[in-house]
């Protein structure tokens, strides 16, 4: 389940349209061998699955620090603040606070580029994974996932395939 998240040292993931209890089991599972911190910025940790994935063990789950961000400002800001240890990162739904748009493109363009170097700080020793959903409109917010994904070393698709409109036979 470990390897869901893709964790390498000097290395970071991006992994687009998780399923996302897959996502937090996994959270759990790597607690199980390790201390980790995620960052929520899509407001995604369900502490109820990742406790019924570490099967109620306190330890496990206290072996997960867990930090928010609601606006892009604040998801930077914990990149910055964040020390290079061997403790993995895993962050939740990235874009999320960067599909604000209340915050000027080229603030959010500024950001996104600033993370992207965090994240390969921060992926120094331990690796760090980094969960994105496309938005559903188009536009401004398409391009910074498309810079995103151009930018990750590592990117594991889950996004959904189209559904096929098939008329079945009666005979």
């Amino acid at each position: 389940m470990t390897q869901f998240l893709n964790l390498h040292p000097k290395r970071w993931n991006l992994i687009v349209a998780p399923p996302p209890k897959r996502v937090l089991v996994a959270i759990a599972r790597l607690a199980y061998i390790m201390p980790l911190t995620v960052f929520d910025c899509g407001r995604r940790f369900d502490s109820s699955i990742v406790t019924r994935a570490a099967h109620g063990r306190k330890e496990i789950v206290d072996n997960i620090k867990v930090q928010r961000a609601f606006t892009c400002f604040e998801a930077v800001k914990l990149l910055e603040q964040e020390q290079v240890e061997k403790t993995p990162v895993v962050i939740l739904d990235f874009l999320s606070t960067f599909y604000d748009e209340n915050v000027k493109l080229s603030a959010r363009n500024f950001l996104l580029q600033k993370s992207i170097q965090h994240f390969q700080r921060l992926s120094r020793l331990a690796g760090l994974a980094v969960s994105m959903y496309p938005p559903a409109a188009s536009g401004d917010s398409v391009t910074l996932c498309e810079r995103l994904r151009s930018a990750a070393p590592s990117v594991s698709d889950y996004a959904a395939p189209e559904s096929i409109n098939m008329q079945w036979g009666l005979f």
